[in-house]
């Protein structure tokens, strides 16, 4: 037996064209990660009718979901006009997605984000896991002048899917139907490989288990006590990672710089899984029961000639900035974060222990009564 460890980074994002429904992803579909994690939040009601004792004697099975974590470092692809590996989760995050060839992909907000669902997988040796059915409920842009840029991205999903390592039990020959030693070593929609058959690179996914009898996606042909294997074809990446000495922040969209050491930006779309239906035990759907919301923070030292002035006094007045940040200078590698009506908070500053510093939160605002939906926007270059 060999245990675990923490080798592999990678993970795959599929868009799902029918919300709950899984789809296979291919080798382009993979991205870094730092971490990814998979909460299960399986229901389990105690039942409260009782008899001659304190102790509880019964638990049923409720609802299921599975809540998700990914961290990951903002990585352009290196090519301008080609976006980073990590693409689906920024258009799911924000709705809208366009490409100018061998220029810029730019993600804007859609209003109605509610048919866009997302298969999740990871993969370690011998262990699969993942979600189906994923919508993004929260990201976050994060940028420092002595470490790496991130993205942190949270969301929930209908349920999780999984595979472990179990054998044939019996020969099959161009059928669906694979009979195993323990089918507890898979759930629906993990994918597989079948002894030396990956259906092509493409591996077999289940579509249900029944105790030792599984289902297939795709008809194949194995050998008794054949190993199955959870599989994923090799990952395609590309990109360099962002570091915080490259890049400038305007407030004035661009016309100036201001100096600063470090921000964040966090997006709440304001997502959500329906999971309130009589007679079922996952979600039905999609719901958008929360308006969006977008806010952040920028940290400054307080300098005698810098700006920090002129902040808090705008922040008193509640000046709108247009905020437009580069991560990055080289094209091809440039994330630009912007939001054309920011509006900045008042804040205390620092203790008086050395350096003096002052965080400024804010929130983004939609620009005008007119241009909805245009309060926050990710470019890269």
């Amino acid at each position: 037996m060999a245990f675990q460890s923490g080798e592999e980074q990678v993970a795959y994002a599929k868009a799902e064209s029918t919300i709950g429904t899984a789809v296979v992803p291919a080798a382009t579909d993979a991205f870094r990660v730092t971490s990814f994690e998979i909460s299960p939040n399986y229901d389990r009601p105690a039942v409260p009718e009782r008899r001659n004792t304190r102790s509880l004697q019964e638990r049923i099975a409720g609802r299921k979901t599975a809540n998700f974590n990914i961290n990951l470092i903002n990585r352009p692809s290196g090519t301008a006009g080609t976006p980073p590996d990590y693409h689906l989760l920024l258009k799911h995050a924000f709705g809208t997605y366009a490409n100018a060839s061998s220029t810029s992909d730019t993600y804007t907000l859609l209003k109605d984000p509610s048919g866009l669902g997302l298969s999740l997988y990871r993969l370690l040796e011998g262990v699969m896991e993942g979600v189906y059915g994923g919508v993004i409920q929260n990201i976050t842009f994060g940028w420092s002048g002595d470490g790496f840029a991130t993205i942190d991205i949270s969301g929930v999903g209908y349920d999780m899917l999984w595979a472990g390592t179990d054998a044939a039990n019996g020969a099959g020959s161009s059928t669906t139907a694979l009979i195993v030693d323990d089918g507890d070593f898979y759930g629906k929609y993990g994918v597989v490989k079948i002894g030396s058959d990956d259906n092509s690179g493409a591996g077999f996914q289940i579509t249900a288990v029944s105790g030792q009898n599984i289902t297939l996606g795709t008809a194949g042909s194995w050998s008794d006590d054949d190993a199955v294997i959870p599989f994923l074809p090799s990952a395609t990446l590309a990109g360099s990672a962002l570091y915080g000495t490259t890049g400038s922040l305007s407030l004035d969209g661009g016309s100036s710089t201001v100096s600063h050491i470090s921000g964040s930006v966090q997006m709440a779309t304001g997502v959500d899984l329906f999971s309130r239906n009589f007679g079922a035990s996952i979600p039905s759907g999609v719901i958008l029961p929360e308006g969006r919301s977008v806010s952040g923070s920028l940290n400054f030292l307080v300098e005698d000639n810098g700006n920090y002035a002129i902040l808090r006094g705008e922040a008193a007045n509640k000046t709108a900035q247009d905020l437009k940040l580069d991560i990055g200078t080289t094209a091809g590698s440039i994330c630009r974060i912007e939001m054309p009506k920011a509006e900045i908070d008042t804040a205390p500053l620092s203790g008086g222990d050395g350096l003096i510093e002052c965080t400024l939160n804010f929130t983004a605002l939609t620009s005008t009564t007119i241009a909805m939906e245009d309060e926050f926007k990710v470019t890269y270059l």
